[in-house]
């Protein structure tokens, strides 16, 4: 009799105990929302939603760094868009000055044209972004990309962010390579020169009432903006390829944010009805077991 009444009480503790677990559980679920939220509550569930939240986590940072370039590459773009009308207006008045019939005097107001529109270039050129950065100093983002001389005080080097898992676009873009030089031929010999040298000689000349020099401004202009223009066509091309690749991202999380909602997300009718079938189950268990727990070997003897 000694070993049945233990063997009774073990198992009816038992029973209790793994009722108000389940209990706790469904309680907990219906808590957080969240069908597991311990590992030991559905171990093969668990890893596969780690696995998607670690593959949700990546796909977010692609879409940070989209977000980051997609800024970068529309202030890029509308700095070039304002320097590709500037140097078509330089090029206007090499053209114009270049007449014979005008004058020294109209020549030397022509130049302070030139020289303004020359330092509003340069303000385009230092151009940073909303995060203080230069837009075009390649890796040297924390300096102006040209002096006050106009002298290109950036680097070469181009970072590559990743934007997708074989995927990565250019954020940075060198100076020397959108503000152009030209290849100038003096006596005979070719030399480079600067794109903010060639608008301080077309000033001078200007100054200087040097017809033969503004003459010679009129082409150097014409590199200038096939440069800029050429910078502006690689924007274009990249902010292709991250508009693309927002796309797919997005695509990408919204099906990924799905599956881990079907697999995680509560049913709450479901885990209801579930949570008062164990209440009741339990509390059912409870008065058993103190009904059964009065009764001794007396209550049979008589």
């Amino acid at each position: 009799m000694k070993v049945s009444t233990s063997l009774f009480f073990d198992r009816a503790s038992q029973q209790m105990v793994a009722g108000q677990q389940r209990l706790n559980q469904v309680q907990m679920q219906l808590a957080t929302g969240k069908t597991v939220n311990n590992a030991s509550d559905a171990p093969d569930k668990a890893s596969t939603l780690r696995r998607l939240s670690t593959t949700i986590a990546q796909q977010e940072s692609y879409q940070k760094n989209l977000g980051s370039l997609t800024e970068r590459l529309e202030n890029q773009d509308t700095a070039l868009q304002n320097v590709s009308s500037m140097v078509i207006r330089l090029r206007e008045l090499s053209i114009q000055y270049a007449n014979g019939t005008l004058s020294a005097d109209q020549r030397r107001i022509a130049a302070i044209e030139v020289r303004g529109i020359r330092d509003q270039i340069l303000s385009l050129a230092n151009s940073r972004d909303s995060n203080g950065l230069g837009l075009f100093n390649g890796s040297r983002v924390t300096h102006d990309a040209f002096n006050a001389n106009g002298e290109y005080q950036g680097d070469q080097t181009s970072n590559d962010v990743p934007v997708g898992d074989s995927r990565a676009v250019s954020n940075r873009r060198t100076g020397s390579d959108v503000f152009v030089s030209v290849i100038r031929n003096e006596g005979g010999t070719e030399k480079a020169v600067g794109f903010f040298k060639v608008i301080d000689d077309m000033a001078a000349a200007l100054e200087g009432n040097n017809i033969d020099l503004v003459q010679r401004g009129i082409g150097e202009f014409t590199q200038l903006h096939q440069g800029i223009s050429l910078a502006q066509a690689d924007i274009g091309s990249d902010r292709n390829v991250v508009d693309s690749q927002s796309v797919a991202i997005d695509e990408q999380l919204l099906r990924l944010k799905s599956l881990e909602s079907d697999l995680q997300d509560v049913d709450y009718t479901e885990a209801v009805t579930r949570m008062q079938k164990e209440l009741m189950g339990l509390q059912a268990a409870q008065s058993s077991f103190a009904q059964l727990s009065k009764l001794s070997l007396f209550n049979y003897i008589g």
